[in-house]
């Protein structure tokens, strides 16, 4: 007598097919969703960068605009007057700044580390505003200039950040040479 049908054994092969069948392509589809997080908190980071660099640059071009020059342009002492706590012979840890210029109203010496960046969520805008509630990314933000000569400065800004797994991740790093151009 022949019995048809599957055995125990036959069942157990075919449900383990089937789970290594479904299994890889989860696993895939988990990593790119963890690279995309990824990804997206460096661009983040990387954009939180450029705003500093741009408002370095507004705050040296405001100060140089505000005092009236002589025939050689903005006077030596006065282009980085504004960003006096960014620079690093005054305070070596940097500085923060906000480029909606709310909140500090004009940058701030850090501490021993800089302050964590905040996120409104309603208007979508970073920044240091104690009211606003953490981000799962926790983005700090550091602003150091280095006066290299009476008419040029080298402005860096590191982003740092822990995501939302815990992980420290690598800090985006933004150099720029500013000069004093009046």
């Amino acid at each position: 007598m022949i019995n048809k049908g599957f055995t125990l054994i036959e069942t157990l092969v075919a449900v383990l097919l089937l789970a290594v069948a479904i299994v890889g392509p989860l696993t895939i589809a988990s990593k790119g969703l963890t690279a995309t997080l990824v990804a997206k908190d460096q661009f983040i980071g990387f954009y939180l960068a450029q705003d500093a660099i741009e408002q370095v640059r507004f705050l040296r071009d405001s100060a140089c605009l505000a005092t009236p020059g002589d025939s050689t342009g903005c006077p030596s002492g006065v282009w980085l007057s504004g960003l006096n706590n960014c620079l690093v012979s005054v305070n070596p840890n940097g500085c923060i700044l906000d480029s909606l210029a709310s909140n500090p109203a004009t940058p701030a010496a850090c501490g021993s580390t800089c302050d964590i960046m905040r996120y409104d969520a309603t208007n979508h805008i970073f920044n240091y505003n104690p009211a606003m509630p953490l981000t799962p990314q926790q983005f700090i933000r550091t602003v150091k200039i280095t006066n290299t000569t009476p008419d040029e400065a080298v402005v860096t800004v590191e982003v740092n950040w822990v995501d939302r797994a815990g992980i420290t991740r690598i800090p985006i790093t933004v150099r720029e040479n500013i000069f004093r151009w009046q």
